[in-house]
């Protein structure tokens, strides 16, 4: 549980000035998530999220995700996850990627308050048969910690916090900034369970990225509805 705390001293720590200007910008997320538990340790899970920027007004990507959570045991759960993107260009043409997600997750809880670490290994490619860099895979390393209270029998306000750190990017600004950190993700939010097989998750972002050439903070409102079946 640990293991982003560590993170946030190595950031405080290490970050390095940035003579860049940031650029700021607002948008919104929207996920759909549909579980079915195909035995007692295995849960299938789909996602399908969609997202607006440059302040509501357009639209940046969709996305499926479709993978499973396979619970070792109460604390320990691995997911394996296959993402298919849809990003939006400028030109109104869209950019097809895909990603290949391997989850650890470590979760306790102490009385009313669930603690969670979440380690994440992704690797991706984008325009596979377009791109003179489709076939070179980008890779990142991100740990999320999140921390979950009781408040209620059906409310649960939470907090998370992930940093990103990039392992390779070829098609961005790679290989100068490759090995180390340069995104954190802070989210506080709230969940409500309508009952047993539906609820609704919303929350407030706040994405900031540091040590690269074009750094972006961003400012998101999200909803999630999940439905088990």
């Amino acid at each position: 549980m640990r293991i982003s705390l560590i993170i946030l001293f190595i950031y405080c720590s290490c970050l390095s000035p940035v003579s860049a200007q940031i650029r700021q910008d607002a948008g919104m997320w929207a996920t759909l998530t549909i579980q079915h538990a195909l035995n007692k340790k295995i849960n299938l899970v789909i996602d399908e999220e969609f997202r607006l920027k440059e302040n509501y007004q357009r639209i940046n990507l969709f996305y499926t995700n479709i993978g499973i959570d396979y619970k070792v045991n109460k604390f320990l759960k691995i997911s394996p996850t296959y993402r298919s993107i849809q990003k939006k260009r400028l030109d109104g043409n869209y950019s097809y990627r895909h990603r290949l997600m391997l989850d650890v997750t470590v979760k306790k809880k102490i009385k009313k308050i669930t603690l969670s670490e979440r380690i994440r290994y992704q690797i991706e490619v984008q325009d596979f048969y377009t791109s003179k860099k489709g076939k070179f895979p980008e890779q990142y390393l991100r740990l999320k910690t999140d921390i979950k209270y009781d408040l209620k029998k059906k409310i649960t306000p939470y907090y998370s916090v992930e940093f990103r750190y990039q392992i390779r990017n070829p098609r961005g600004d790679g290989p100068v900034y490759d090995n180390g950190f340069h995104r954190v993700r802070n989210v506080l939010g709230v969940e409500y369970e309508i009952d047993k097989k539906n609820s609704i998750n919303l929350y407030y972002l706040f994405q900031t990225e540091f040590n690269i050439s074009t750094p972006e903070s961003i400012y998101i409102l999200g909803i999630a509805y999940s439905l088990t079946i």
